[in-house]
């Protein structure tokens, strides 16, 4: 992992939900030392306090994520059909030596590669392409061995674009005036979409997993749940994404780092 990327990923874990709890725990701790100072701990606490709930309930989780999970609804068939190519996005894939095969991807990159896999297969789609590996080793590669084992024949894996920006940036020419169905997490879409339209390619976007999937209200949803504190974080990595892209789209000071930094795994 360089040094830029990793910068990156500390300040960018400080602005998650999780990380904004955090930083009001540490100043209550900090400020818990002084004895004069007993009313600035009782309020830094009660901010911890209401932060951690409000994300740790899926009510805020939910409505961060709704804007970014209904801005593609699954493609018709008739437009899945004038796809040439399934483009899988993958999220974490396990990298640690010794591992077998099927216990390297993750839940959410299974899902992924699922519907790409039903997709090619369904409607004969002659290529299947992974972008993205992982920055400690050749996540995309692993992929692309699963879908062989399926029986897909036409698989491409491009370990050396290891996020979502290098990932257009590397398939640029090869998917050049083709169109192509975007396989991805419904809340990632956005962000990627964008990048590759930016690139000058034609995806068709295909949401294949959801983080909100609407149901009845329980006493659960009231309790806190560490699984909406992720949901929180993960909505908060995507609107900064695109905060971040935009900038360097409309101010000049970003341009020089435009189409040379790398931002991590695909979610990525």
């Amino acid at each position: 992992m360089d040094l830029p990327f990793a910068i990156k990923k500390f300040f960018e874990v400080l602005l998650y939900p999780s990380g904004i709890v955090f930083f009001f725990l540490l100043l209550a701790f900090l400020a818990s030392f002084s004895r004069y100072r007993r009313s600035q701990t009782r309020f830094l606490l009660a901010v911890a306090f209401v932060l951690f709930y409000a994300f740790s309930t899926p009510w805020l989780p939910r409505i961060m994520l709704h804007p970014l999970e209904e801005c593609y609804p699954e493609p018709s068939s008739s437009q899945i059909a004038e796809a040439q190519a399934v483009v899988l996005l993958p999220a974490y894939i396990a990298s640690l030596p010794g591992l077998e095969l099927r216990e390297r991807p993750g839940l959410e990159t299974s899902k992924r590669l699922l519907a790409a896999m039903l997709l090619a297969r369904e409607y004969r789609l002659p290529l299947i392409i992974v972008g993205g590996g992982w920055p400690q080793g050749p996540g995309a590669s692993y992929l692309a061995e699963i879908a062989s084992k399926f029986g897909l024949k036409r698989v491409e894996a491009y370990d050396a674009a290891n996020d979502t920006r290098s990932s257009a940036l590397v398939l640029r020419k090869r998917l050049a005036g083709r169109k192509f169905l975007l396989v991805s997490s419904a809340y990632h879409l956005p962000r990627a979409v964008y990048l590759f339209r930016r690139a000058g390619l034609e995806p068709i976007p295909y949401p294949a997993f959801r983080l909100v999937v609407s149901g009845k209200v329980s006493f659960y949803d009231f309790w806190p749940d560490p699984f909406n504190l992720f949901r929180a974080n993960r909505a908060m990595h995507e609107y900064l994404g695109l905060a971040f892209y935009w900038l360097e789209d409309h101010i000049p000071f970003f341009e020089r780092g435009k189409h040379g930094s790398h931002a991590g795994p695909q979610n990525s």
